[in-house]
């Protein structure tokens, strides 16, 4: 039995709500070809977002799916980009080019 969100390509109309709800893991894509959503079962960790986000309720978990925390900060892990650390780095090179300039203008 599957305990990944199932979809209902009867009432999916492809406005990709969904999509944009699956945030972190990315389970959710458009298949161009039919005009619907499909969901990756590797991917989905059941938090039930795309359900609640689908105006057409196209989506559905099955009621004993449970959301796969392991899976979702796994998975977050992988594809987040530490970017604060080079922030930090950035800053501090531009705050001692700065002293420099300062200390170079009071010698004159």
């Amino acid at each position: 039995m599957t305990s990944i969100a199932i979809v209902n390509h009867e009432r999916c109309v492809g406005c990709e709500l969904c999509t944009r709800a699956c945030g972190v893991t990315h389970a959710i894509s458009l298949n161009l070809d039919k005009n619907w959503v499909e969901i990756s079962e590797d991917l989905c960790w059941s938090c039930g977002a795309c359900e609640k986000m689908c105006p057409f309720s196209a989506i559905a978990l099955p009621f004993w799916a449970e959301p796969n925390k392991e899976l979702r900060d796994t998975i977050y892990a992988q594809t987040r980009k530490p970017k604060k650390a080079r922030v930090a780095v950035q800053n501090f090179e531009q705050e001692e080019d700065e002293e420099d300039v300062m200390a170079g203008s009071r010698s004159h």
